[in-house]
């Protein structure tokens, strides 16, 4: 009977550490993240079945869920990085705190050259060490059936055996010791970044060329020019999905570790390449959080086209409700869209909570008709103020004016925004709309009382808070509640998560720009520093 320790309890972590939970052949299950919700969650469902600790640690540190009683160590971080952090960091790390003959296994995505290093570092302390990169989502990672490409010698092989039974359902295991994972891993890679970069190149073309894509879909996939991802992230290019299955993020590193390898092998991948500059491209969109079919964005920039507005769809009678014609005063008629697909809104982050739309249109533009079904915060980012002409379906139009950094709220919910809107400014339109969709699992029922954060604005879903430092100024502060986190004067921040708290505090550095979003879980004891010259202001929406 063995106990393990999953480090990292994201989508792919927290299913396979609950896979993990169902094998009768280990004893004890514990989950370390850095997200307080993650560890209490795992920590209850692991309790259910009697394989939790007797007690739950109360600080976010490594030595409090690894010691000398683990026999397995199962990594599924993000990147190389992080895998070397809680392998050889600073301070407590698994060669520290893992005794003689204990395995550690990375299921990350990592270069075969790290694989090899970290092997040869670990066998120095005793420690053996399993190079298994991992493939299959979320879905299939609760379900214990990913497919696991596993390296590494016969005896540690043997020894993690039962785990990969729990949590895989294709586990193949590859000749050639260390490393041979990871490089099984990154030839995968290399195919289905290529092959997502294609299926958004083709409907991007199909669309340019006035096709409907919807049709040219169901004949690619019933043709031989068909794959599984033309299939599956075609179909989310089309009508975009309401969560993200795989951030586009991933392929940027991923295809990275192709064209290092490539290069170090002095093999050409010019296919891999290309794609890595497509997926780098959707990146630099603001696309990194969003669903790697989002790429598709990148060749909609370029060509000028609306993948999902390209299907032959039905005109309906005049109404408020999406595909319904308005006829204007001057008795034009206009498809109402909705907003998300209207081409001056741009969705930069959508979950289950929220879904966020930047809006930006030069002066004297107006924008297409279009349908807002749910209830809104706006954020309004043009410096010296905005004028508008805003011409709501069913009313006259009407001037309005915005302040900068102005929040509003708008209850569409009940009764939808049926709208067209013209800047008449001098400036760029720059707004975020930021849509209140469903209540998350942990919220507080208090305000937030903390230095430098002042509540500017409470609606029954949300509480907008306004942070403010100056050159110099820091602060720290936990969030428990999930949040929006909206830049609206930019600058040098040092963020530090951890501060306080653990003694494997991660810190980084951000040249937050205005308009900068991120969606966050629950958050504790993280210290912002201005370390700027010019003050820094952020919005912290909480949903309550």
């Amino acid at each position: 009977m063995m106990r393990v320790c999953v480090v990292g309890l994201g989508a792919m972590g927290g299913g396979m550490a609950r896979s993990l939970l169902k094998s009768p052949d280990i004893e004890q299950v514990t989950g370390f993240d850095l997200s307080r919700q993650l560890v209490d969650t795992f920590y209850n469902d692991a309790k259910a079945v009697n394989k939790a600790p007797s007690s739950l640690p109360e600080k976010l540190e490594l030595a409090n869920y690894v010691d000398g009683t683990t026999d397995v160590v199962v990594i599924v971080l993000v990147n190389e990085r992080q895998c070397e952090s809680v392998c050889f960091g600073d301070g407590e790390n698994l060669t520290t705190l893992l005794r003689d003959g204990a395995c550690v296994v990375v299921c990350s995505t990592v270069s075969a050259a790290w694989a090899k290093s970290a092997e040869e570092r670990l066998v120095s302390r005793n420690v053996q060490f399993v190079d298994s990169p991992i493939s299959g989502g979320a879905v299939r990672a609760n379900r214990g059936e990913i497919s696991i490409f596993a390296s590494g010698n016969d005896k540690s092989l043997q020894m993690v055996d039962p785990l990969f039974q729990a949590m895989g359902k294709e586990v193949h295991i590859i000749q050639g010791g260390v490393g041979m994972g990871s490089t099984v891993k990154m030839v995968h890679q290399l195919l289905a970044g290529v092959h997502i970069v294609v299926a958004a190149e083709a409907l991007a073309l199909a669309a340019k060329a006035g096709l409907d894509v919807e049709q040219m879909y169901d004949i690619v996939c019933g043709a031989a020019g068909s794959s599984f991802m033309f299939k599956d992230r075609g179909a989310r290019m089309i009508e975009p999905a309401d969560k993200i299955f795989s951030a586009l993020a991933i392929f940027v590193k991923d295809l990275d570790i192709v064209y290092s390898e490539s290069k170090r092998l002095m093999m050409p991948t010019p296919l891999a390449s290309a794609a890595l500059q497509q997926f780098i491209s959707g990146a630099s969109l603001g696309l990194s959080g969003e669903d790697d079919s989002s790429v598709v964005k990148v060749y909609e920039a370029l060509a000028g086209v609306r993948i999902s507005e390209s299907k032959i769809t039905e005109k309906r009678k005049e109404g408020n409700e999406v595909g319904d014609i308005w006829i204007l005063p001057d008795g034009t008629e206009e498809v109402i869209q909705e907003v998300g697909d209207e081409s001056r809104h741009h969705v930069v982050i959508s979950n289950e909570y929220t879904r966020v739309l930047k809006v930006r249109f030069s002066p004297e533009d107006t924008t297409a008709a279009h349908r807002h079904g749910e209830d809104s915060l706006y954020f309004f980012l043009v410096e010296d103020g905005l004028n508008v002409i805003n011409h709501i379906k069913g009313s006259d139009p009407a001037c309005d004016c915005m302040e900068f950094g102005e929040c509003r709220f708008g209850g569409h919910s009940a009764e939808p925004l049926v709208h067209k809107i013209t800047n008449k400014s001098d400036q760029e339109m720059f707004c975020i709309d930021a849509e209140i969709l469903n209540h998350p699992p942990v919220t507080s029922p208090l305000p937030l009382f903390a230095p430098h954060h002042k509540l500017i604005k409470e609606r029954h879903p949300c509480r907008v808070y306004l942070l403010s430092l100056q050159p110099g100024e820091d602060v720290t502060v936990s969030y428990p509640f999930f949040h929006l986190s909206i830049v609206l004067r930019g600058g040098s921040v040092n963020r530090t998560i951890g501060a306080s708290s653990s003694r494997f505090p991660i810190s980084f550095k951000d040249d937050a720009k205005m308009g900068d979003e991120a969606w966050h879980q629950p958050t504790l004891d993280v210290k912002i520093s201005n370390v700027g010259e010019a003050v820094f202001e952020q919005y912290i929406v909480e949903w309550k």
